[in-house]
């Protein structure tokens, strides 16, 4: 059925077209909802697994799934597994078979930010790998692309229903929204790293500083390296096997594992403690053994521990 343009000009529009466009304006009402849950995810495997969903559910698909853009490649390689079953077969798929980004295909084309002009009428249908490859019959992509630069493709489908131009402006919509959401996933990432990065600076500053403070008093060599830990006289040092009356168990305990060459981070983690306390433990080490740095120190320590 079809209806006069009110504004008089004669032109006709279907009311299934009206019923279509009002179809796609309630859905796009829906991706505030859909920022949300995705925004909620933890993590960015279980981000695009979430958004894959809600493609499929909220969108009118019926396959939906997102792969990642990796050396000129499409995979689902490190993609959790997809609630919706048929989905989920797809990214299997692309699990075992990666798809190469073609030149001149349609997801290269999507992937790499190029539009396309309407096609003439008798053009050449683009040719699309993935599709070939995944056995899609209606399908339409979309770029996340945060910061500018496609890292993933989302990919619906639905047979039976072609994929018409709002089809096609939902799922940009949709990729526009994940690929904010993964900026955000990173930026937070990164936010992070860098955090735990300052702290750990932070505590190698306060552990300098307590042994700058609490270090013995000697007169400097003429070296001015060693001027700040000077090398001790080894006539000062204790008698062999004394080591218990210089190091606490702990200190000894840590002593053994700097002999083994084990960085702060591997005796915190095999003892239990904090990386700091470990921190703190072998400044007061090398401090009881004028130690310069912890490689002497653990050759102070095997010094006293050696049998005569």
């Amino acid at each position: 059925m079809t209806m006069t343009d009110p504004d008089g000009r004669g032109e006709h529009r279907s009311l299934a077209d009206d019923d279509r466009v009002l179809e796609h304006v309630e859905r796009l009402e829906r991706l505030p909802v859909i920022h949300r849950r995705l925004r909620a995810c933890t993590g960015v495997a279980a981000m695009l697994a979430e958004a894959a969903e809600l493609t499929r559910s909220e969108c009118g698909f019926t396959r939906a799934l997102v792969l990642t853009v990796s050396a000129g490649r499409l995979t689902a390689a490190g993609t959790h597994a997809l609630a919706d079953p048929a989905s989920d077969r797809l990214r299997r798929r692309a699990q075992a078979n990666p798809v190469a980004l073609v030149a001149g295909t349609v997801e290269s084309d999507v992937v790499r930010g190029v539009a396309r002009r309407r096609r003439r009428p008798g053009a050449a249908t683009p040719t699309s790998l993935l599709a070939e490859a995944l056995g899609l019959e209606h399908p339409a992509y979309g770029a996340v692309a945060p910061e500018s630069q496609a890292l993933a493709l989302l990919v619906v489908d639905r047979p039976g229903r072609p994929i018409d131009a709002l089809d096609r402006a939902m799922v940009t919509s949709v990729a526009s929204t994940v690929g904010i959401t993964l900026e955000h996933l990173i930026l937070h990432a990164r936010m992070s790293e860098v955090s735990m990065e300052l702290r750990n600076l932070t505590s190698s500053a306060q552990a300098l500083m307590t042994e700058v403070l609490h270090a013995p008093l000697t007169i400097p060599t003429e070296r001015r390296d060693r001027a700040a830990f000077p090398r001790a006289d080894l006539a000062s040092m204790p008698a062999r096997g004394s080591v218990r009356e210089i190091l606490t168990d702990r200190e000894i305990q840590i002593a053994a594992f700097l002999v083994e060459g084990r960085s702060n981070r591997e005796i915190a983690a095999d003892l239990m403690l904090s990386p700091e306390t470990v921190k703190d433990c072998v400044v007061r080490i090398r401090r009881k053994l004028q130690a310069g740095n912890r490689v002497e120190a653990a050759a102070r320590y095997l010094q006293l521990t050696q049998a005569g």
